[in-house]
């Protein structure tokens, strides 16, 4: 979620001789931008005791207290600065993107809409409403603010992602994969990124293409098992079961205790003709996974069934 970090004044703050409200607003905003919060706390106190009607030293206030874990002050200081100024806009969209922390989508949702009533091109509220109503599950109205958010500022990285991510469940691989490279070209260290590209690729059965990615999202982020999981299980499909092994393994070191990987092992291992080893990682996995042990241990049946033998041509 997008905040805004004020530092309008800032200049003519500190330039200040008379420690005029602006003075110790601006002074506020420097010592919190450089990590200076009981400092800036003290400033912004007497800004507000200068000024009672100062919306801007209210709202940095408050995300101030939210940095600090103090939601309840951050909110009283948000909504004592939309009262004051209810065209103050920074204000909306702090306190919108704190309840989206808090998992409140549709109370923020609503606050956007306020905020988009005063400014209907507020590229921040679009931005934050979209994602709010993403996580709603209204992917169309998602991807109508998430678009218009896009053409206010081409640089929104979540506005990419997470419209792609609706294109993705639409089965609109094309679009989505477009979203995803334009996120990509503007931060290539994007891991999620490369995940959903691959995964994107793998729907239309590119497994070479979809393992590449998956090879290049590891690389960004070694630590994450399901990125290695998912690139062994594209070069299994692409029938390649002696390069998936690597990456299984490498997801099972991250991640001894989970089924789907052990599951995924056994079956690298049955398509390699090797049903010992399938065997004992089937066997394993239905352990780990009273949900999914049926499933497991029908595979397992299924490798200690003989093999059919030759029918004898009758003379």
């Amino acid at each position: 979620m997008k905040k805004i970090i004020l530092f309008t004044l800032i200049a003519s703050g500190l330039a200040g001789c008379n420690r005029s409200p602006e003075f110790y607003f601006g002074r506020g905003n420097y010592l919190f931008s450089a990590g200076k919060e009981p400092e800036a706390l003290e400033n912004f106190n007497r800004a507000l005791l200068l000024k009672k009607n100062f919306p801007q030293a209210l709202t940095s206030r408050g995300l101030l207290f939210e940095r600090q874990g103090d939601r309840q002050k951050a909110g009283l200081d948000y909504n004592k600065a939309i009262e004051l100024d209810s065209s103050y806009l920074p204000a909306y969209n702090n306190l919108g993107a704190m309840l989206m922390d808090g998992g409140n989508y549709r109370e923020a949702a609503n606050l956007f809409t306020q905020a988009l009533a005063v400014k209907p091109d507020y590229s921040y509220a679009l931005l934050n409403r979209g994602l709010s109503l993403y996580k709603m599950g209204d992917c169309a109205g998602a991807t109508a603010d998430l678009s218009r958010a896009l053409e206010l500022n081409p640089k929104f990285q979540m506005a990419y992602y997470h419209r792609a991510l609706c294109e993705l469940k639409a089965r609109d691989f094309t679009s989505a994969m477009a979203d995803l490279d334009s996120l990509l070209a503007l931060n290539p260290a994007a891991a999620l990124a490369r995940f959903e590209r691959g995964k994107a690729l793998y729907n239309i059965a590119d497994y070479a293409g979809s393992a590449e990615e998956f090879a290049k999202a590891a690389e960004l982020k070694p630590e994450d098992a399901s990125y290695v999981y998912w690139q062994a299980l594209a070069l299994l499909k692409g029938a390649s079961p002696a390069a998936a092994f690597g990456p299984a393994s490498k997801a099972a070191q991250l991640k001894p205790d989970s089924a789907q990987v052990h599951g995924l092992l056994g079956d690298i291992y049955a398509a390699a003709q090797d049903k010992r080893g399938a065997a004992a990682e089937y066997q394993l996995a239905a352990r780990l996974s009273a949900k999914y042990a049926p499933a497991y241990r029908a595979k397992l049946a299924a490798l200690q069934k003989p093999a059919p033998q030759p029918r004898r041509k009758r003379r």
